[in-house]
């Protein structure tokens, strides 16, 4: 009988898909993954000979599938990085991580190594599809949508073997929140939001990344980015109707208002995170009514493009719809052997 042991190891590759996978550059306990082999992965030929086909030959091929585990303060950052791509690292104390979304089409790719009891299910050429923080009164916790062109087995570690990092998951309390108009001050809105969940959806086409002479994908094209941010909150005004509306009495003919959002993740000693969206809107905002419970509004916002968005250095300027500042003791994130 195995014994049960679970995890994630993960390490960027320097190529797409390259023949010899990365070691793991770190660990992680997972709470679940369905990243697994793909079905259908045969071609059946239709013919005519009959009712029943008869010629089958190996198809296109890629796994895909979702990787749930606890928010940290340190491996948050990789993540980051494969969903948005765009990087920059200053060195510090603590080093400060600036990520955000850019316009590359092709991301950066990495191994995913999974831990099943018996042996370890390696994963290569993941490009993440998705990725979602969402904070709802346990532990942060992070869902990777990951797209991959390849699997293979390896053999299981043993958890002294693992590397895991030393920074605690994060919990809800350890997590804040601020709105502000476009052009004004945030104000914090903490004590009114009962839960939140951050998306980016890439839109991976691993399709697209078919070409002839091989039956994985060559590439992982990323097709239209989209961020939203949606939850719960405490019904203690209408303020937040309103700015769908646009109005205090109801829809006007320009729309709803625009806003800006910051959230921050502490992690105490081991670091904290911030990100930004410097323009989004409310899409959505009801008041679902059921007897006597509580009314509790559901809202949804999107973020869009934001011209000029300053980094640290002050002096440095991007076009994005998040900017996300990470502090903690990692190093540069680059490549394995690069």
């Amino acid at each position: 009988m195995s014994n049960v042991l679970r995890y994630l190891g993960f390490a960027e590759e320097t190529t797409y898909n390259q023949a010899l996978s990365p070691d793991a550059m770190m660990h992680l306990d997972i709470a679940s993954s369905s990243l697994d082999a793909p079905a259908d992965t045969e071609l059946i030929y239709p013919g005519g000979l009959g009712k029943v086909a008869r010629t089958r030959k190996a198809g296109f091929y890629t796994p895909s599938g979702d990787i749930v585990v606890a928010v940290d303060i340190r491996s948050i950052g990789y993540f980051l990085k494969y969903a948005l791509h765009g990087y920059v690292f200053t060195a510090g104390d603590p080093n400060l991580h600036e990520l955000y979304g850019d316009n590359e089409q092709l991301l950066d790719s990495f191994v995913a190594r999974l831990g099943k009891d018996q042996f370890e299910h390696v994963f290569s050429g993941c490009c993440i599809n998705s990725l979602r923080i969402a904070v709802e009164g346990e532990f942060c916790m992070l869902t990777i949508g990951v797209n991959s062109a390849k699997d293979a087995k390896a053999t299981i570690k043993a958890i002294s073997e693992l590397l895991l990092p030393t920074s605690y998951p994060l919990a809800f309390h350890e997590v804040t929140a601020s709105v502000g108009d476009k052009d004004g001050d945030y104000a914090d809105e903490s004590a009114i939001i009962k839960t939140f969940t951050l998306d980016i959806a890439n839109n991976i086409d691993a399709v697209a990344g078919r070409s002839i002479g091989s039956r994985f994908p060559r590439r992982m094209p990323a097709k239209e980015r989209v961020l939203t941010i949606s939850g719960n909150l405490w019904y203690e005004d209408l303020e937040k109707l309103e700015r769908v509306w646009g109005g205090s009495t109801g829809p006007v003919a320009g729309g709803s208002v625009a806003v800006k959002m910051r959230f921050t993740f502490n992690a105490g000693s081991d670091g904290s995170m911030i990100m930004e969206l410097p323009n989004a809107y409310y899409s959505q905002v009801g008041q679902t009514i059921t007897g006597r419970d509580e009314i509790v509004q559901a809202f949804t916002a999107r973020a869009l493009l934001e011209e000029d968005v300053t980094l640290a250095d002050d002096v440095t300027k991007v076009d994005t719809e998040m900017l996300v500042s990470l502090s903690n003791d990692e190093d540069e994130m680059e490549p394995a052997g690069s």
